[in-house]
């Protein structure tokens, strides 16, 4: 069993930054910008944090709460906190993964890594060009040789359409953030 819901790396994110309980977690979700990228419920949370913890990417300590019951609070251990860094800096290669998990890495990247903005994006490029390369060589090759009949050769042509919007989206993406990132190191050198 391993990570496999994008939820899953928002929780190492968002205790990357502090430990948390998780209703604490959840309500840093819900007030904030990753709500809309992902739905998530509180019982979905807790159950995320059960499988994360038996993974060993997170641990529980014991709070006191006066005459309250204890309640959990996490944080990560190294396992976890080496895993999402690792996962922070991949791109992801798939058109449906860049609407969550592209979002999610950008997200978590501009607050943790800011200088690897570029690097992520470049990286998403490359990773959505060479898929967007598969798909019309699939396209062209299939629809030569007659092997596709003409509705498969209409998704292909709605997954290269999709590819190709998304990396326009990130080509304006990349010079909107990469300008965005100089201003504020300018500003940061400058004690702006």
């Amino acid at each position: 069993m391993q990570i496999s819901e994008p939820a899953e790396y928002i929780i190492l994110g968002l205790l990357k930054n502090r430990p948390m309980h998780g209703y604490e977690m959840f309500q840093h979700f819900e007030g904030g910008t990753l709500r809309q990228i992902l739905h998530l419920e509180m019982s979905q949370m807790y159950a995320f944090l059960k499988k994360l913890e038996r993974l060993h990417y997170i641990e529980a300590q014991l709070e006191p709460q006066g005459t309250r019951p204890p309640r959990k609070v996490y944080h990560l251990t190294k396992q976890g906190h080496d895993l999402f860094l690792h996962w922070l800096t991949q791109p992801v290669e798939k058109p449906r993964d860049v609407r969550i998990l592209f979002l999610i890495k950008l997200y978590f990247v501009r607050l943790y890594l800011p200088e690897q903005i570029p690097n992520l994006l470049s990286q998403e490029i490359l990773a959505c060009q060479q898929f967007l390369k598969r798909l019309e060589s699939k396209y062209y090759t299939n629809s030569e040789s007659g092997k596709i009949d003409s509705f498969e050769r209409v998704i292909l042509s709605s997954r290269i359409h999709h590819t190709r919007s998304l990396l326009e989206w990130i080509y304006t993406l990349q010079v909107e953030m990469v300008e965005d990132y100089a201003s504020d190191n300018i500003k940061r050198k400058h004690g702006l």
